[in-house]
């Protein structure tokens, strides 16, 4: 779990706006907890915390949001992207890679919760079911924000998170800038306050609202653009698998060819299909330059297996790419340590593709060698590729 760090010092602020500080998040989740509405900061913009199992808690954020003409749809919000799978452990895979891209962060998940994980929520969110699940959608969120984190860890209770913003003022990018009608009371106001608290944590990294992306089954659709755009949402739904070694001329791009034919049989279409289903197949070189040809003998290696590297460019491995990937196969040991050296944290997802010898390189050992590597290939990738779930 994340501490809570301080973003902000705990400077002279009134007793009723918190800091972000240890203290500050007990209290927060505290009120929280015991049904009292509080504002806390995301990424994005500050919201209003509501404990869903508290009848009063909703009552009075509904009587909030219908001042300005809107009526709140719950948005549960959670302290670690692990517990989005707490709500949906049947999510598909793509919805579970998403998920695992994109949280922490400034996106919001729709869900189309299966008939098990539906009833599950509903007995675990009692009388606020209606309320939150829409057509048998369920909304979530992790925000990238240590503090709120931690708050939604203590709370330990469902909680929604709704902005802050009125219809004159629609977003809330800082504790100074809420409404006067959410103004927490000074110590001593003889006026009840409609927010019983506030946690400062300081300006929003991102003035803007986090994007919506729904899932249902292994299909997405951005349905409200925001700090994330589209594109990239587009990106994170991709499964890449890169193969590694030097030149990216011979083994690599037979290693990717081979395992394109693998996988567009498993799953029982056309290699060209595969980007369709979210899934990317790609090599590239430590060392090598940009825009070489395979050498002839990998082209028709490669293709007595049913596979085509024709249209074969060489690519350098950048550290965006290694980043970017979700399963690195290098040739040989040597160049998984070079990898791991471009990008430390990559040691779950890289791997010598033959777990106990390097693949022979046939670069000028004739047509012959380059048939028997290519033989050696597919029986690697065949137990490789059984490991991948698509």
């Amino acid at each position: 779990m994340p501490s809570s760090s301080s973003v902000v010092p705990p400077h002279s602020l009134p007793p009723s706006v918190l800091a972000c500080d240890s203290k500050g998040v007990a209290r927060a989740a505290q009120l929280i907890k015991g049904g009292k509405l509080v504002v806390v900061p995301t990424e994005t913009v500050y919201g209003i915390a509501v404990n869903l199992l508290s009848a009063e808690a909703r009552a009075a954020a509904k009587k909030i949001k219908s001042a300005g003409g809107a009526s709140p749809p719950w948005v549960i919000h959670v302290a670690q992207p692990e517990d989005v799978l707490g709500w949906a452990p049947h999510l598909s895979t793509l919805g579970r890679r998403l998920v695992a891209k994109a949280l922490p962060g400034p996106v919001a998940f729709q869900i189309k919760l299966t008939d098990a994980d539906l009833a599950a929520a509903r007995t675990r969110l009692g009388a606020a079911a209606d309320e939150t699940l829409q057509d048998g959608f369920l909304t979530i969120r992790c925000p990238d924000f240590s503090c709120t984190q931690q708050v939604l860890f203590e709370a330990g209770v469902p909680v929604a998170i709704i902005g802050a913003g009125t219809a004159s003022q629609p977003a809330v990018f800082e504790v100074g800038d809420l409404p006067e009608s959410l103004r927490v009371a000074d110590a001593g106001s003889q006026t009840p306050a409609p927010i019983d608290a506030a946690v400062d944590g300081g300006p929003t990294r991102y003035r803007r609202s986090s994007t919506l992306v729904r899932i249902e089954g292994e299909k997405f659709s951005v349905i409200r653009p925001g700090v994330i755009d589209e594109r990239i949402i587009q990106k994170m739904a991709d499964f890449n698998i890169l193969f590694i070694y030097s030149g990216n001329t011979c083994r690599s791009p037979m290693a990717a060819a081979l395992a394109t034919r693998l996988l567009a049989d498993k799953l029982r279409i056309e290699p060209s299909e595969l980007t369709l289903r979210h899934v990317v197949v790609q090599s590239a070189g430590l060392h090598a330059n940009r825009g070489l040809r395979a050498t002839v003998e990998a082209v028709e290696a490669v293709k007595s297996h049913g596979a085509d590297l024709s249209s074969h460019i060489s690519q350098p491995a950048t550290i965006d790419l290694l980043r970017r990937a979700d399963l690195i196969y290098t040739m040989t040991e040597a160049h998984r340590d070079e990898v791991l050296e471009l990008v430390p944290g990559a040691g779950p997802k890289t791997h010598r593709l033959d777990p106990d010898a390097d693949v022979d390189d046939p670069i000028g050992a004739g047509q012959q060698v380059y048939e028997e590597v290519a033989g050696h290939l597919v029986n690697l990738l065949k137990g490789r590729l059984r490991e991948v779930h698509l």
